[in-house]
């Protein structure tokens, strides 16, 4: 009978330890909570036994647990991305650890950018990205150069691409636009980094490329919801959140970001 008692009671301990609400902070797409009856948007609570339904492609949330932390709310690779299917909120819940950029330093060769952009999106941190490469690897010049290509209503782009004080840029205000006119990156495919040498005459592909840009709305919309934390924490959160729902970034990349918002 004790033996009993004692297993009830840790089932109830357990229970109350792991029932949780979630409060959403951001949503990308549109995912409808059949509990509620309506649609996931910043500030509202999701409870444990929430019925999920993802209705567009790519569909993804973040959300907090004051005593669990962030979580990411998206469909699994495994599962089923048919618009019509409900989901419990377990199995689409998990912590938001979002892979960060496996190498914080500059590049020296081909090897690193493959490290930096092969293996995963990488998020354009208002609309932008930097990183450092070696002057002595890749001399960049007048006839020494990097630059981008992609697919635009079967049409292929090339984009000469800006170096800075031994800093490659991806500028997505300029990346993505043709003579002038801004294009929807959607709309955009088979994204491609290359190095040429016009001495040679020869183009040498680098590494794929996957941008996700996470612009100031999202930015400022997702940091205001974190409420109020001390600095390092919500720097913290927001490399997590940009990472599992973005794609790869890095420490210095949100930082720069927030004070730019001050």
């Amino acid at each position: 009978m004790m033996r009993r008692t004692l297993t009830l009671l840790l089932f109830l301990i357990s229970h109350q330890i792991i029932a949780q609400d979630y409060t959403v902070i951001h949503v990308i797409g549109k995912i409808y909570d059949s509990s509620t009856k309506s649609y996931l948007k910043p500030g509202a609570k999701l409870a444990e036994n929430a019925q999920l339904k993802f209705e567009s492609a790519n569909a993804r949330a973040a959300a907090l647990s004051a005593s669990r932390g962030r979580y990411i709310i998206q469909r699994q690779a495994a599962q089923s991305t048919s618009g019509d299917l409900v989901y419990t909120l377990a199995s689409v819940l998990a912590p938001a650890r979002g892979k960060m950029s496996t190498r914080a330093g500059g590049i020296n060769n081909q090897m690193d950018f493959m490290k930096k952009f092969g293996e995963g999106p990488v998020a354009l941190i208002s609309g932008r990205y930097e990183v450092a490469v070696s002057p002595t690897s890749y001399p960049t010049n007048d006839v020494k150069f990097f630059y981008a290509s992609y697919s635009f209503n079967d049409e292929l782009i090339n984009k000469k691409l800006e170096v800075q004080n031994d800093k490659l840029i991806f500028d997505a205000s300029s990346f993505y636009s043709i003579d002038g006119i801004a294009v929807d990156p959607a709309m955009t495919s088979n994204t491609k980094l290359f190095y040429y040498d016009s001495d040679s005459q020869e183009s040498t592909e680098i590494a794929p490329l996957n941008f996700s840009i996470v612009g100031a709305t999202e930015i400022k919309s997702i940091n205001s919801s974190l409420g109020d934390i001390d600095s390092e924490e919500r720097i913290a959160s927001l490399v997590d959140i940009f990472n599992s729902l973005y794609g790869k970034c890095e420490e210095s990349q949100v930082r720069a970001a927030l004070k730019n918002m001050d």
